[in-house]
């Protein structure tokens, strides 16, 4: 008899490989090949300028007085809670700061030995996102799931926080695999552990955050409940994966009392009802990020949001819309709003431009999309030659404008061809351009702008290294824990009592006090930052009871 003839390969059997079960080459390899092509653009010139204030340094120095404590043969609980020089640190967890804490003892303490974990981490969200869209199914799938996947990691903010050693870019990460695996596990109900892994994470970062993200969860899988089936299989995985991160909070709880609340309390709901420190109480903030920062796929998320909704009755569109909703949802309520506290709603942003983009790839249209590209990428290079040319004295980055103004001018001609290759080609020309304008970026020495509103704290921390460490060293102005971490030990600040000889960092001779040879100029060129000795002289002393 003759052989039964195989049955066709399909769609939905070759772009969903977590729900079939069986991984095969083209569900591993686009993954793999995706979050290394992150690296190589991530990565480089990732040193190349020092740590910024508030966050990263202020990470830094938690993450060395933490892993200095670590100690495997102790029997007391210190070294798996987080420190801050000689202080509990009860802001956040130590999840993170373990993992910059062991970069930075085996690869040396440097700039890119404190980013390159967050980094790593940061950069998975990209293959996560891959795997989301793809467990979202629908027609073309694999397609949208490569466009979304590729629209996030060329975004400005994602992959320039991304690279920070900040907490934002690694929770963008544990989100992501929380969602993933929890769709995932629909169908191999194991990977519901996955999902808590992401919970996990989630908790060892920022735990408030994480009813948030369940909350988001639960909703989206009641609207959706009609074509997601979940088991108590499935659940009792969720639950195993989540598990670790409950009992450090668990242990962290018996060890430090009411203590162990503040990262609950005021440093976490804290911030929806009132403002924590600095932080300013405007919800416009993240709006403004998004409209700064969402540059060239901004264009895309008004349609990508209309094909959502027409297509609300599907896995696919319920769960794009109800990202986007319940990530806003979590950041503009903040009254604590950072630049940074944006950072979640890229995911879902991507996910949406990625329905736009599918649908100017496919059909054409709407062509006013590409020519704006073009329009946007000649304005850009016009601009560039005008002020290479009128004032060349301007830092700017300037092969970084080239080579994005030339990518949007080519790529946005190609993408309103007739026919679906040339528009295909003017893609993959315009991330060439942007890809290599983010390259060009990281090596302009300008890609931490903030560095412009303060000063290098490095030839500072150079001279306080060479001081007993016995030393008593005091910071006037703003604190800078950027400089506690260069120089390795605490400074002081204005309202610390200091008595006998000291030492003190400030732009402004301190009366009675002498130079120490070091100077450092501000970026306003104003004042020069220096490092001053102040001996006892009764001067000071009475300088100190004037002060007091």
């Amino acid at each position: 008899m003759p052989s039964k003839p195989p049955r066709p390969r399909t769609i939905e059997d070759a772009f969903t490989p977590l729900r079939s079960g069986h991984l095969n080459h083209n569900g591993t390899a686009k993954p793999v090949l995706l979050w290394l092509l992150t690296l190589c653009l991530w990565l480089p010139g990732l040193g190349n300028l020092p740590l910024r204030d508030w966050d990263e340094g202020r990470v830094a120095s938690v993450a060395r007085s933490t892993i200095s404590r670590w100690d495997w043969g102790a029997t007391g609980g210190d070294w798996l809670m987080a420190w801050k020089w000689d202080e509990a640190y009860l802001n956040k967890p130590p999840g993170l700061h373990w993992l910059i804490g062991a970069s930075t003892q085996f690869l040396g303490e440097n700039e890119w030995a404190v980013r390159l974990m967050p980094c790593l981490i940061s950069s998975l969200a990209i293959p996560l996102l891959l795997q989301l869209r793809r467990e979202l199914g629908g027609r073309d799938a694999e397609n949208k799931a490569l466009l979304a996947s590729v629209i996030l990691m060329t975004l400005i903010p994602m992959a320039r926080h991304g690279r920070l050693a900040m907490l934002d870019g690694s929770l963008v990460t544990s989100s992501l695999l929380l969602w993933t695996g929890w769709l995932s596990s629909r169908s191999v109900p194991w990977h519901g552990l996955l999902a808590g892994l992401g919970a996990t994470g989630i908790l060892m970062l920022k735990p408030p955050a994480l009813i948030g993200f369940l909350l988001i969860t639960a909703a989206i899988s009641r609207l959706d409940r009609h074509q997601s089936r979940w088991n108590a299989t499935a659940l009792a995985w969720v639950c195993a994966g989540i598990s670790p991160g409950l009992a450090w909070h668990g242990w962290h709880l018996a060890q430090r009392g009411s203590s162990a609340l503040v990262m609950w309390g005021g440093q976490g709901f804290g911030r929806v009802a009132g403002v924590v420190g600095d932080s300013t109480g405007a919800f416009v903030m993240p709006l403004t990020e998004v409209l700064e920062g969402g540059w060239p796929w901004l264009l895309l998320l008004p349609l990508g949001i209309s094909v959502a909704w027409q297509q609300r009755g599907d896995c696919a569109g319920r769960w794009e819309l109800g990202l986007l909703l319940g990530s806003a949802a979590l950041v503009l309520p903040l009254r604590s709003q950072l630049p940074w506290y944006s950072h979640l709603l890229w995911p879902a942003i991507a996910l949406l431009c990625s329905e736009g983009l599918h649908q100017v790839l496919i059909w054409g249209r709407p062509r006013w999309i590409g020519k704006l590209w073009m329009l946007m990428g000649a304005a850009l290079l016009l601009a560039t030659l005008a002020l290479m040319i009128s004032s060349p004295s301007i830092a700017l980055p300037r092969l970084a404008l080239v080579c994005a103004g030339a990518g949007l001018v080519a790529g946005g001609r190609q993408l309103i061809q007739t026919t679906q290759r040339q528009r295909r080609r003017g893609l993959i020309t315009l991330l060439m351009g942007w890809g290599a304008a983010l390259l060009a970026l990281w090596h302009s020495q300008l890609w931490l702008w903030e560095l412009n509103e303060s000063w290098d704290p490095r030839p500072v921390a150079s001279a306080i290294r060479e001081l007993p460490n016995e030393a008593k060293i005091m910071l006037k102005g703003p604190t800078r824990p950027s400089l506690g971490w260069y120089a390795n030990r605490k400074m002081l600040d204005e309202t610390d009592q200091v008595l006998g000889n000291h030492w003190v960092v400030s732009n402004k001779p301190p009366k009675g006090c002498e130079a120490n040879g070091l100077q450092l100029r501000a970026t306003s060129g104003e004042e020069p930052w220096q490092l001053w000795f102040c001996p006892v002289s009764p001067e000071s002393l009475e300088a100190d009871h004037e002060g007091q």
